[in-house]
């Protein structure tokens, strides 16, 4: 995704069903540039006057029931919305002293959903997941553990 031009994003936006208005495409770029989660008051902040919040709270919730951004539960009081187009499967751990927060690869989630539906006496079908890990990060665990 890094590198997708302006237009790329209203060809894609398109594609969804979805007329590229300057406003999403912008949502969007901020967000790959960003290349991490950001609350809806970042991205507000972000913008500017360009748009109001209301707008980008619609937007953001209709490009993620589209697929093309995904909602994130950090256990704030707010959610936090990334990019879906073209990352990969990752999920994040998050440093509960500082908010640094890191992508993780490598969930082997195939084995996973299906290690889960063998457990399951209800479901037959996954269609998608999200984890979250917390905890401290390195440069937090030593200034605590410093005298």
């Amino acid at each position: 995704m890094h590198g997708m031009a302006r237009q790329d994003f209203g060809a894609l936006l398109r594609a969804r069903g979805f007329k590229a208005t300057p406003g999403r495409i912008t949502l969007l770029r901020i967000l790959q540039r960003r290349g991490r989660p950001l609350s809806l008051a970042q991205l507000a902040q972000t913008l500017g006057r360009r748009l109001n919040q209301a707008t980008v709270y619609r937007a953001l919730e209709a490009l993620v029931a589209a697929g093309m951004l995904r909602k994130v539960d950090f256990q704030h009081a707010h959610s936090l919305y990334e990019l879906v187009e073209g990352q990969r499967h990752h999920h994040h751990l998050l440093c509960r002293r500082c908010g640094l927060i890191e992508d993780i690869t490598g969930c082997d989630e195939r084995q996973l959903e299906q290690t889960i539906l063998r457990r399951s006496r209800r479901f037959d079908a996954i269609e998608s997941h999200a984890m979250e890990f917390f905890g401290r990060c390195k440069k937090c665990a030593r200034a605590s553990a410093a005298p």
